[in-house]
């Protein structure tokens, strides 16, 4: 950030019309709600139907607001503006304001130009405008420049207002008491160890000079000794590269060998991966034929049951017929065991 880039802000947001007052001092520090109040006034005064929040109360909410007028910005006037020192809200935040706002200010001189052109048909009297115009902004640059030396001397007044008041006291002692010679012997001191301080630096600066020439040698053989080493080790990386180690050849024998084994290996995993996938076919083929056996063994065995039990029913009804021809007609049936009694127990 320049004190100039401060300056063209300020001006040109008075132009503008902002309706606050901007200085110079506004961004010495970080100031996020001046830099999102300019930034709100400006994206609606470029579109006055732009819908923003402007909420800024915390973290979030000053990132959606950067994030959505960068947004808009891009959009509409393709201006990209960063984000980053937009956030900062300090003197890099400037130069991103300064994009929007010289795009605002070349669009109100075009109209305003349209207007005096509309107006004043006469081109002299436009050119002395012109001229008026150009005198006007030299004189405000001028009167800037003088506020910022202004202000900085006055920054300085702290320092420098003792000391003035020292210098004042002992100019009117000198002047109250002219044949005193205790002022005139006091600042001949003051020269003496002025002058005797000046060459205790001169002296200083001379020894870190000295100091300085050792080290440069110093630096100057190490680096001449290192150019030499670096020039040594790439020799011998070229001859190294030229050279064809002994051990290639066999390398490449190992890798051939390799590369045919490998082949070999393929070929009997698959067959391994086949034979094994046809044993697990076998498998469950033959599983399933157990069980389908065994299945018709069990129905079998249940169907000589059934067989079984059909019989003895009926060699039981056959001894019962027997019995009762052999009681005769006349005699009471015989009961089955347990039949007695009223039933089972």
């Amino acid at each position: 950030m320049s004190f100039r880039e401060l300056r063209d802000f300020t001006e040109i947001m008075r132009a503008l019309g902002y309706p606050r007052m901007i200085s110079v001092e506004n961004f010495r520090t970080p100031n996020f709600g001046l830099v999102a109040d300019v930034l709100y006034w400006m994206v609606q005064r470029y579109d006055p139907l732009v819908s923003i929040s402007d909420n800024i109360e915390t973290e979030t909410d000053r990132v959606n607001f950067l994030k959505s007028i960068a947004q808009v910005m891009a959009g509409k006037a393709r201006i990209n503006l960063k984000t980053k020192n937009l956030y900062s809200a300090d003197g890099k935040a400037v130069k991103e304001l300064l994009k929007i706002a010289r795009t605002l200010y070349r669009a109100q001189r075009v109209q305003v130009e349209r207007k005096e052109e509309e107006g004043d048909a006469t081109p002299f009297a436009l050119s002395s405008k012109l001229a008026d115009l150009k005198s006007t902004r030299s004189v405000a640059g001028d009167i800037t420049e003088i506020g910022v030396k202004l202000y900085d001397l006055l920054g300085q007044e702290e320092e420098l207002r003792e000391a003035r008041r020292k210098a004042l006291l002992f100019l009117d002692a000198i002047s109250s008491n002219l044949d005193s010679r205790a002022e005139h012997t006091h600042m001949e001191q003051s020269i003496r160890d002025a002058i005797a301080a000046v060459q205790e630096n001169v002296k200083a600066l001379e020894r870190q000079c000295e100091e300085m020439k050792a080290d440069k040698k110093s630096l100057e053989a190490k680096i001449k000794k290192k150019k030499s080493e670096l020039e040594r080790g790439e020799k011998r990386l070229r001859s190294i590269q030229t050279l064809r180690p002994h051990f290639m050849d066999e390398y490449e024998a190992l890798e051939q060998e390799l590369a045919a084994e490998y082949e070999v290996y393929l070929e009997r995993f698959r067959n391994l991966d086949f034979l094994e996938h046809e044993l697990d076919k076998h498998n469950t083929a033959e599983k399933e034929k157990l069980e389908a056996s065994d299945r018709a063994l069990k129905r079998l065995q249940k169907r000589l049951r059934d067989d079984e039990l059909r019989l003895f029913i009926g060699e039981q009804d056959v001894g019962e017929d027997g019995e009762e021809a052999k009681r005769g007609p006349g005699a009471a049936p015989m009961q089955r065991p347990g039949a007695a009694g009223g039933g089972r127990g």
